[in-house]
Formats: C-alpha cells, structure tokens, sequence
C-alpha cells in the first residue's frame, strides 16, 4: 500500500513536469520584462493602470496592475517570441507596446511608457471587448472576451483567466490570494457556496467578473478578497435545478430533486431526497451544492458513506428563501430577509460486537464483550431564519432556529465479562424501548453601533457591542427497561429489573454581553495618553433546568412508583464576568509594501457564580457560590507584505472555571446498570483551567507556487480537576465516584500545510495535515492512584492534481493513532488506524465521463491481529440531449465485497476493538435532468 501511494505521487510529479514541458520547448530559456507608467500631462507616475500581457496571436497571457510608483514587471516570459503589452486606465487612451527578448538579455526593461489622456473628439473609434479593465478599485474580467462552447458554466471561463486558480479542493485563488466571498450581483447566491454559483451559472449569462478587497469586520486592519458574478441584463431571473432517480440490486435506490429559482431581489430552492445507500444529508446546502449541473472535483459530500455505521434509509425535504429588500448591497447598506426549512425522516439499524479490556491492577484485566443490536425511526424538522441589516454607522443581525424531533429507539445489548483466565464471570443484559419528542428554539441578537465610522472628531463616543442569545429546549421521552444481571461468582448479587422512566426536561439560558470598545476617547476626549486604549465588556448568562422523572418497577401485574427515584429538580444559575482590557497597538507600514501591527491586550475580569438546586430529595437542595480572578493576555502580530504574503500570531492566556453540577455532586444512582454505577461527592470544588494558546497564520499571496500553512496550540494545567474514583469487583461491577485532584495537564496542537504549484494547464496540490493530543489525567482505580499517559495522533497527506477540466486526481493517506499508559499497573496499550485513498474523475469527453475511488484500510493493535480490507467505486456517466442536461450513470459500488466497519480505540486504561454493519455491494443506475434557463424565454414570432 505504501508503495502504490509513492508511485503515484511519482507519477503526478513527473506527469506535471511533462506536461509542463511540452508546452514550452526550453523552459531554462526564459526572460522578464519591466517598465514604468507615467503620465507627462500632469506629471505624475500613473498607478492602478491595466497591464495585460499577450502573445504575438493576441492570446492573453497575464495582467497585473501597476503599483503606486507606476510600476510593472512580468517574469517567465519565452525569449525570442513577438509579445505585446496593452496599459488601459479610466480617462487615458489605449497603449500598445510590442518587444520581444533576445538571447542573452533575460531582462527586457521598457523604461518610461508615455500614456496620453484622452480627447473629447471621437474619432476612428476601434470597438473591441477588453478582457480585463480596471474600474476603480475593482477589477473586471469581460466574459465575451473569452470564447467557449454553449454549455459551459462560469467555472469553465475561470479557467481561462490568467492567474485565477480553480483548485482541486475546490479553492479559488486570485494573483495567489484566496477568496473568501463569492457573490452574484452583489448577493449571496443560495447560502454562498461557490459551486452553486460557478457549476450552476452558465457563462453565456454572466457580463462580467468583478475582484476586489472588502473590509473584514472581525480584522479592521485586514480585508477579503470577494469575487462578483455581475450577470448580463435580463438575466437575473432564471431557474435551475436536477430530477434524478435511480434503483440497483439488493433493492437498493436513490432519487432526489432541487428546483432554485432566482430574480433580482428573491431566491428560492425546494428539494427532495430518498435512499437507503447511506447518503445521508443534514441540511438543504447539502443536497444542492452537490447536484450542481457541470464540475470538475474529486471531493463530494453527499455521496453514499461506506464507512458510516449502519445501514440508514433517509427520507428528506425542505425549501431555502432568501430576500433582499435592496437590490444592490453595498458594505454600509444591507436589508436581507433568509429561511430554512428541513424535514428528515429516518431509519436506522446498527448492529455491533465489541470487546473492551480493561485493566484493574497490575497483573489482572476484565475482558467485556458488547453485542448490541439498535434500531430507530426519528423525524427531525429544523426551521431556521436570519435578518441582517446595516445603515451606515448601525449593524443588526437577528438569527433565529426551532428544531423538532421526535421517534423511537429499540435496543438489545447483550453484555459479558471474563477474567484474565477466559472465564465467565458476569452477564448484564438490557432490552428497551424509548419514545422521545424534543423541542428546541434559539435566538441571537446582535447590534453594533460604530459612529466613528460617519461622524467626525466631534463625537467622544465611539460606539458599543450588544449581543443577546437565548435558548430554550423542552424534552419529553417516555423509556422502559428490562435488565438482568447474573453473576458466576456470587449468586446473590443477581438482580432482575423492569422499570419504567417518565421524563420532562426544560432548560432555559440567556445571555446577554455588552462592550464599550473605546473609552479613551470618552473619559479623556482626544489626549492619546501613549497610545494606550481602555474597553469594558460584561457577561451575563442566567441559567434554569427543571427535571421532572417519574419511575416505576414493575412488582407483581402492576407498575409501583420508585419513591427513591422519582423526584422534582430545579436549578438556576447566575454567571457573570466583568472585565476591563487595556490595549495599545504598535504599527510600521508603507503604502502598497508592508502593513505590520502588534498589538497587546490584558484583561482584568473577575468571575461570580451562583448555583441554586433545589429538589424533593433532601441531599440535593445545594446552595453555592463561586468568586474568582480570571485574568486574560494576548499578544496579536500581523504582517502583511503587499503581493507576498500576509502572516499573523496570537499568543494568549486564558483562566476559566469548571463547576460541578448537580448530577456530579448528589445523583440519585439509578441500579439496573451494574456495569456503570455513577455516584457522587457532594464535596467537590470548582476546577480551575490555566492554558496558554498559539496560533500562527500564513497566507501566500504570490500569483503561483504558493505555500499556506496554520498552527494552532493549546497547552493547559488544570487543578482540582474533576477526575473518576473507579471500583471494579472481579464480576465487572463498576462504581464511578468524582473527586478531586490535581496534576492534570493537557497538550493540543493541530496544522496544516498547503503548497499549491501552478503548472501551463494543471494544477499540483499537496496538503498535510494533523494533530497530536497528549494528556496526564489523574484518577483512582480500585484505590490506587494512578496518573494515566494518553497520546493521540492524526495525519493526512493528500495530493491533488487537475488537468484543464480534463482530469482530477487525488491520492490521501490518513495515519491515525492511539496509546495510552497507567503508571501504577505499568500497562502499555496501543493501536494504528490507516486508510490510503485515490480518487480520479476524467472527462473524457464533454459528454462521457469516468470515476473511480479506492481505499485501502488497515486495523492494528498490539493485542490483536491486524485487519486490512478495500473499498472500491466506480462510476461511468453519459450527458445527452442538446444541452447536456440530461445524464445517465451506472455506478459499481464495492466491487472487491470487502467493506467492513473496525473499531479500534484506546482510552486512560483500556482499549476496545470491534466491527459494526456497514453498507456493501451493490450495482445500480441512474438517470438525471437538469432543468435550467437564465433570462426569460424569447417570445416566439
């Protein structure tokens, strides 16, 4: 396997490197040229003029815009080629310059180009379509300047763009910098993810693409790159969508549909989806963003899922809506109405055989082996709605959700433990049924009030934050039980229960904070006092569960109530923190070179804590409160060098408070599990969490061979952590208490690198990515005290590869990893989880495709063998009829009939190993519409 995944990054990396080369005869022999933009009427050096770059044949090759000293340069040009440069500019005429570099002159510097201003006389007009001009700050690409076949979308056209990059994650990069907003006319089109926009717009709709810098609310000091669809006139209204439908062997099926429709102010998307494959969808962006009409990616979400446990059959529907009052938002001017309605229904089975060992000294360890069979049929309805509004110097944001979901659960779970020697010791078995029916609202409020953004010096206060969030959930289940322990050691410890639980939950939170960012200016007026800043922020947040349990043990025919166990629980908590930060910013820059910024930030907060439970049972009517200094520190470094590259680093320190709850400090332990009897400790305190946090960012901006990368990392210590008190009788009884410890410490760090290389027609992507947990958790086992070394990794390597919208490749390796220590019983437990996956789709013609996806999967651990296995799919697809808009596809799914579901995991002082059912072979076929039309149709003579 190792070897399959090295020769095909080989094979990548070499094919690149050829087709790299057959498009330029000798690329060591390569040139650049130079010059400086000046306008001699009004003397000045002319900056943000269009640069565009072009063959002897006219075939665009690159732009760029020159910079504030008028400036340009083009590198890794071919010697001994006729080119031209065109330099365009709102207000000046058109000028052409042709040259052509010779040998042993790599550098070609034009010097002083002369741009006259243009007349008011209009004489001898040339008309023509420029590809790129500069409007402003905004550039523009004209999309009749590049010339395409009558299906293609806006994806094909971006494409064709000089230094704009479709990456084969589905990146878009412009000039090297990524682009984190893509509009349609100004708007979010359907929740703003980019396929549906560029797979779904056809290109022979769209007049324009517009790139320019959007100011970034959370980073005053940075901004975003956003990219706008500016559509022709008449069409922005239209519709697409798809009708599909398809059924295989071992009956298995699918369909689904969307039908998006979209006018200048409203857009409004209706799906449809059932199957029994596993292609589980948990929202409406879900269906849509992958049933989009024409794309060239190997990375699809809703597809079906041969590594999720079970076999689930889904049933889902819903509509999108989103309105905007004003047709042209603008940054200071938004009025958008948005709504979500989703309804799943769903069916699943599990079945799963597990064994956990566990060890309880030294020498012995409790083998527990788990078969449980679970079923459920659950309807989930979800509604969701946001309003967000913005005047100037006031911006206001309301999002709403309900939630719905209500079923029923069926369980068989068939429990065994054995000692060291193999034998027999106990059995705890459980079957039960539950009906649920959970309701669920949330609500945030957000307001930001900036005056400073409009106003002059005049004004002293500079604005304020609010945000507001409550949350209401009520949860009603109605569950019985049939649990039956044996012992094969004593006896008289077996038990046999039938009982029954009547269950009302209601939980009520709110939270309100409120920011002063600025009060320099209103206590002191306009004195800098050294650059020193001051803000206060307080946070509010009242807390109230209600608990109504009703039990009752069948004794006899009749169901008796269980005094022990029914009870009335009421628990309201008050948290409030305030704070007050003192801030200072240093900063260098020089315009259009570098922006760098520190800045240092310390917040003294102080925390109180109210916590009143009270309940029909004595030992849990518990008053407490809480006071504590949790200070903050943060150090924020940015640096952005313009065209290069923008890093920044946050260093912070966090203080925090862990309370106990009322199920930690008195529950009232419920029996029938006997292998998992949690207690309490009524005198436990407040933990207290110390971390120190990292994170360093960077973002290439250069137009090719970028290379990204992120690290993020969290180091803490916890004293008086809340920790488990283990008891383990040789039957595999287990009773859980809580207490107190310290010597808790905590180590989590995650990264990610990204190195993009932009050959002639493709793309090469390698991403690695990982992180590492360690962790040094106190506790009691049996009691002893032990401390308990666990490490867990995770690693992936992926390389992605994209020819033209020919082909896409990627080949992924993941390496997970688990191994955990306890120091008192000097026991060693360890396991290793791979995956090597390659997945390929090539067009091999604009009507007939090709997909395959392979993974090789392997399973070990140092107590039991290892287990290797493979899962491969494939696919053929055929687009008809006169637009390509109807598709039929034969999908092979498993074909070596290997799949299966391994569990391997390890914990502070076990490791469990496994299998669940999965999903595996089958064949099946598809046939697909895509409706669609942009503009209103012609009106027939």
């Amino acid at each position: 396997m190792r070897h399959t995944l090295r020769y095909l990054i080989v094979f990548l990396i070499l094919f690149s490197s050829y087709n790299s080369k057959a498009q330029q005869a000798n690329p060591t022999q390569i040139g650049a040229v130079k010059g400086v933009i000046r306008d001699t009427t009004h003397n000045y050096n002319l900056k943000s003029a269009t640069v565009s770059l072009f063959k002897g044949d006219s075939t665009l090759v690159s732009y760029q815009l020159s910079n504030n000293y008028g400036e340009f340069s083009f590198k890794s040009l071919p010697l001994n080629a006729k080119m031209y440069i065109e330099i365009s500019h709102v207000g000046y005429q058109l000028l052409r310059k042709s040259f052509t570099i010779i040998d042993g002159k790599s550098t070609l510097d034009l010097k002083t180009l002369i741009i006259a201003t243009k007349d008011n006389n209009l004489q001898d007009v040339e008309i023509r379509v420029a590809p790129i001009t500069m409007n402003g700050d905004t550039l523009e690409f004209n999309a009749a300047a590049f010339k395409l076949d009558s299906n293609a979308v806006v994806e094909d056209l971006l494409r064709k763009i000089p230094n704009v990059t479709l990456w084969g994650d589905g990146q878009i990069t412009v000039n090297g910098r990524e682009v984190k907003s893509l509009l349609v006319n100004g708007k979010q089109f359907f929740g703003g993810d980019f396929k549906m926009a560029t797979q779904n717009i056809a290109k022979n709709a769209l007049d324009k693409v517009q790139v320019y810098r959007e100011r970034n609310e959370s980073n005053p000091l940075d901004s975003t790159l956003t990219v706008n669809l500016k559509l022709k006139k008449g069409k922005d209204i239209g519709y697409f969508g798809k009708i599909g439908a398809g059924y295989g062997t071992t009956k298995k099926y699918e369909s689904d549909a969307n039908f998006n429709m979209f006018s200048p102010k409203m857009q409004l998307g209706i799906i449809g989806a059932s199957n029994n494959i596993n292609k589980t969808a948990n929202s409406i962006r879900s269906l849509t963003a992958n049933s989009t009409f024409k794309g060239l990616n190997t990375n699809v979400e809703y597809q079906p899922d041969f590594r999720q446990t079970g076999i689930n059959q889904s049933n889902v529907g819903g509509l999108t809506f989103n309105y905007n009052f004003i047709e042209k938002p603008v940054y200071d001017k938004k009025s958008t109405l948005g709504a979500n309605y989703f309804l799943q229904n769903k069916n699943f089975d599990n079945l799963s055989e597990i064994q956990t060992t566990t060890s309880i000294n030294s020498t012995e360890k409790i083998f527990e082996k788990n078969i449980s069979n679970n079923s459920s049929v659950s309807t989930n309805q979800n509604f969701d709605s946001s309003f967000e509004f913005a005047r100037k110097n006031h911006r206001l944001n309301i999002n709403q959700s309900m939630s719905l979901n209500n079923g029923t659960t069926d369980n068989d779970i068939q429990r065994s433990a054995y000692n060291s020697q193999n034998v027999l010791t106990s059995t705890n078995n459980t079957k039960g049924q539950n009906y649920f029916n959970n309701k669920g609202f949330n609500l945030a409020i957000r307001y930001n009030l900036s005056p400073n953004y409009i106003t002059q010096r005049k004004h002293r206060f500079n604005g304020f934050n609010a945000n507001y969030m409550l949350s209401i959930n009520d949860n009603d289940s109605q569950r019985s039980d049939l649990t039956s322990f044996r012992s094969f050691v004593n006896a008289a410890s077996n038990t046999d229960y039938n009982r029954r639980y009547n269950t009302q939950m209601q939980a009520y939170s709110q939270t309100l904070q409120l920011e002063i960012p600025n009060l320099r200016s209103l206590l002191f007026g306009y004195k800098r006092l050294t650059g020193f800043d001051l803000s206060i922020k307080n946070n509010l947040q009242l807390k109230n569960n209600t608990n109504n349990n009703q039990v009752e043990d069948l004794k006899g025919n009749i169901y008796a109530p269980n005094t022990y166990l029914s009870n009335h629980t009421k628990t309201d908590i008050i948290d409030e923190t305030p704070g007050l930060t003192l801030s200072k910013s240093f900063r260098k820059s020089l315009s259009n070179r570098f922006d760098k910024v520190l800045r240092i930030e310390a917040s003294a907060k102080q925390r109180f804590i109210l916590q009143d439970n009270k309940s029909d049972r004595a030992l849990q009517n518990i008053y407490r409160t809480y006071n504590r200094f949790v200070p903050e520190f943060s150090m924020n470094y940015s640096n952005y060098q313009y065209g290069e590259f923008y890093r920044s680093m946050i260093l912070t320190y966090k203080t925090n408070i862990i309370i106990p709850s009322l199920q930690q400090l008195a529950p009232l332990t419920d029996s029938t599990n006997l292998y998992n009897l949690q207690m309490g400790n009524i005198k436990l305190r407040e933990a207290i969490d110390r971390s120190i946090n990292f994170s360093l960012n960077h973002d290439d901006q250069k137009s090719k061979n970028t290379l990204n990368y992120n690290f993020n990392l969290a180091v803490g210590i916890v004293d008086d952590g809340i920790v488990d008190s283990i008891y383990i009788d040789s039957q595999n009884k287990r009773t859980i208490y809580l207490t107190n410890a310290n010597g808790n410490k905590y180590l989590n760090a995650n990264g990610h690198l990204k190195k993009a290389l932009k050959l002639k027609t493709s793309e090469l992507q390698f991403t690695l990515g990982g992180g590492i947990n360690i962790a040094k958790s106190a506790g009691y086992l049996n009691s002893v005290f032990s401390f308990s070394n666990t490490l867990n990794t995770n690693s992936q390597l992926s390389v992605n590869y994209t020819y033209k919208d020919k082909l896409a490749t990627e080949v992924e390796q993941e390496f997970n990893t688990y191994r955990s220590e306890q120091q008192a019983f000097n026991t060693k437990y360890s396991g290793i989880n791979l995956a090597t996956t390659v997945s390929t789709i090539y067009n091999i013609t604009k009507k007939f495709t090709l997909s395959s996806n392979i993974s090789f999967n392997s399973s070990k651990s140092n107590n039991a063998d290892n287990i290797n296995f493979a899962i491969w799919n494939a696919s053929a697809t055929y687009r008809f009829l006169k637009g390509n808009n109807a598709e039929f596809k034969f999908s092979a799914m498993d074909l070596l009939h290997q799949n299966t579901n391994i569990v391997n995991y390890g914990g502070a002082n076990s490791f469990t190993l496994g299998r669940q059912n999965v999903l595996q072979q089958y064949f099946m076929a598809t046939i697909s519409y895509y409706p669609r039309q942009f503009g209103k149709k012609p009106v027939k003579k």
